[in-house]
């Protein structure tokens, strides 16, 4: 912390860093200090954040990123075409459903931050840093003094010094805030301030661990790993004085500071039994282990019922309709659950006209939705009381039949299933069957859902070699382009985006155990994918504590992530020192190829995921374009 003591940072910024978490759902807010001068000095601190959560949000898929931006357009410029709250409930549902680390983002907050955006950042400015991000390309979103409406500023800071001075004091004295940054993977915390430890796949309250010495232990030897010199003790003492701080707030100003927990990335934690631990997440009941779960009071089933089946935990079971349009399987142990409760999977399908309502709403000029929306439900009984389980343990397979649906007019391979959370279509995946005419995808949770038909192009890939690769990926959201309309296939890939484009290619859920990767950060655009790919063994480190997230990928580097991506799938990936031999021998330059990467190149080519780039040269060191990492990638994709 010496370094932002020293720097002195305004209170005022805090406003300012507040104001971008209504466009930045990643942003690591900055802690602040009294001085009511804004100077550049303490901009620059500022604005290495501003600059990565800008390059975060433009890396968004491009229809999601377009609603969000225009309905930020349309409330800081003033055009409303609805009431305040309604749309401040909008932007809050679109930005929950498309952040992956579930930040809690209400309309409460957002009313605050929204008017943040529009009151604090000068018009210029504002339109600026909106049309960067809308066009997907970032280049200068970095805040000058000038930029600052410094009056407005100051009215806010009256309106909030207590919260204001709040986090400063917390920050000045070591306390919770100071160890976020670092720890925010592992943090949780409830409604009522207090917090809570992650270890692994389990949440324990600070009390708990302190309790039971192997925890302590535990935890301790993670935070050791972490490199900065803290105990949980420490922990303890900093979330004591801050859960006491924090409930003495007054109502507005606990949600401000909810709101900052919010764009640090600290997940919002409902204990099972108001303390203790929880697995996977919120509950209702607090009988439910694993997964999460919302009480049946809360939930009411709509649609016809076209399949469902009981589910013993300790077998597979298959839901599915009577003319096989549909079908679930459900893996054992697909939740944890000792508590005697019936389970029940149910698959609902809506009628015509709510499906057309739902139409209305998603369909854009590339986004079709096809066939029924159906709704899938987890129930689980107890003394007759429901609880409607929502996420999982393990993922649940759907197989959706394609019959009736026209294929002539819309290429199969460029359907997949979406859920449908409010007006916005989520793509959740699905691998076309040309045998038995279905979609196949995996899910980790239940809500409304609906096949939906994506055809998405490029000005730039019109008589490119990879052109039906490029628009396959991006069918899937594995990739999009570097503007609304421009691809760039000739462009480099970095290691950090091969990570990425696998962990979406896997539909893997992000992983918060930490790397050993110090030029990794939480701060960075990458983190939580890179991060995930080294938990699940798709990447290495180039030495024992550096990734080079940033450095372009060679080919024998990919060839070996993409290995790596084969074996998680469960394929065979065996190859025996004659046929590395066999496989290298057919290229010259096969003298070029790392020690450590001989058998992944030569595996690259007996399984078909990467060919020389002539007949006769592989070109191992060269780094790879954009076209040619979306071409592998599509390989494996068709592969899973």
């Amino acid at each position: 912390m010496k370094e932002l003591k020293r720097f002195s940072l305004s209170k005022i910024i805090l406003a300012f860093v507040l104001s971008l978490t209504l466009i930045f759902p990643y942003l690591n807010v900055t802690a602040l200090a009294d001085s009511v001068t804004i100077t550049q000095d303490q901009l620059n601190i500022v604005n290495p954040f501003i600059t990565q959560a800008a390059t975060t949000f433009a890396s968004l898929p491009y229809n999601q990123r377009e609603e969000v931006v225009q309905k930020v357009r349309n409330f800081v410029n003033g055009n409303i075409s609805q009431t305040t709250s309604n749309l401040l409930n909008s932007i809050a549902n679109t930005l929950s459903s498309i952040n992956t680390t579930n930040y809690n983002v209400t309309a409460d907050n957002i009313v605050l931050l929204a008017q943040a955006m529009k009151t604090f950042i000068t018009s210029d400015k504002r339109k600026s840093i909106l049309d960067q991000i809308e066009s997907g390309t970032i280049t200068d979103v970095t805040l000058k003094p000038k930029d600052i409406d410094t009056d407005a500023l100051s009215s806010f800071n009256d309106a909030h010094s207590n919260v204001i001075n709040f986090l400063i004091d917390n920050v000045q004295t070591g306390s919770l805030l100071n160890l976020i940054q670092e720890h925010h993977n592992n943090l949780r915390i409830d409604d009522n301030f207090k917090v809570y430890y992650a270890l692994g796949d389990t949440v324990y309250s600070l009390d708990d661990i302190s309790k039971n010495q192997d925890l302590k232990d535990l935890a301790n030897e993670l935070l050791k790993d972490m490199g900065n010199n803290l105990t949980l003790d420490d922990i303890v003492t900093a979330a004591d004085s801050f859960s006491s701080a924090a409930r003495g707030l007054s109502s507005d100003n606990q949600n401000l500071l909810r709101a900052v927990l919010n764009a640090y990335g600290i997940q919002n934690y409902t204990p099972s039994n108001g303390s203790g631990n929880n697995s996977g997440g919120s509950s209702g009941s607090g009988t439910i282990g694993g997964g999460s779960s919302s009480s049946g009071t809360e939930v009411t089933e709509v649609g016809t019922l076209v399949a469902s089946s009981n589910v013993d935990l300790t077998k597979e079971t298959t839901v599915a309709s009577s003319d096989n349009a549909i079908s679930l399987y459900i893996p054992a142990g697909v939740i944890t659950n000792n508590d005697g409760s019936t389970l029940k999977v149910s698959i609902n399908v809506l009628d015509d006209t709510q499906a057309k309502t739902i139409a209305d709403k998603v369909n854009i000029a590339s986004l079709t939705l096809l066939g029924k929306v159906y709704e899938f439900y987890f129930k689980a009984t107890k003394d007759g009381k429901d609880t409607y389980i929502s996420s999982f343990d393990k993922p649940i397979t759907v197989k959706l039949s394609l019959n009736g649906i026209d294929t002539t007019k819309y290429d199969p391979k460029k359907i997949s299933l979406f859920k449908i959370d409010n007006d916005t279509a989520i793509y959740k995946g699905g691998k076309y069957d040309k045998t038995t005419n279905t979609i196949t995808t995996k899910l980790y949770g239940f809500s409304t859902y609906a096949l939906m038909y994506y055809n998405k192009t490029f000005k730039d890939i019109s008589n490119h070699w990879a052109k039906s690769d490029i628009e396959y990926m991006a069918s899937k959201h594995i990739t999009d382009g570097i503007t609304s309309d421009t691809f760039n296939p000739e462009g480099n890939v970095t290691r950090a985006q091969f990570a990425a484009f696998l962990i979406k290619l896997l539909n893997v859920p992000y992983q918060t155990k930490a790397t050993p990767f110090t030029d990794v950060k939480s701060s960075d655009w990458y983190y939580n994918d890179v991060t995930t790919a080294y938990n699940i063994g798709l990447v290495k480190g180039i030495s024992s504590d550096k990734f080079a997230p940033n450095d372009n990928i060679t080919r024998e580097q990919m060839a070996a992530m993409a290995l790596d991506a084969l074996k998680y799938m469960g394929k065979d990936t065996a190859i025996s020192q004659d046929e590395v031999t066999k496989f290298l021998a057919q290229y010259k330059d096969t003298k070029d190829v790392s020690g450590w990467a001989k058998e992944a190149v030569a595996a690259s080519v007996k399984y078909n995921i990467m060919n020389g780039m002539t007949q006769v040269t592989y070109s191992p060191l060269s780094t790879s374009t954009r076209a040619q990492a979306i071409a592998v990638i599509s390989r494996l994709f068709d592969m899973q």
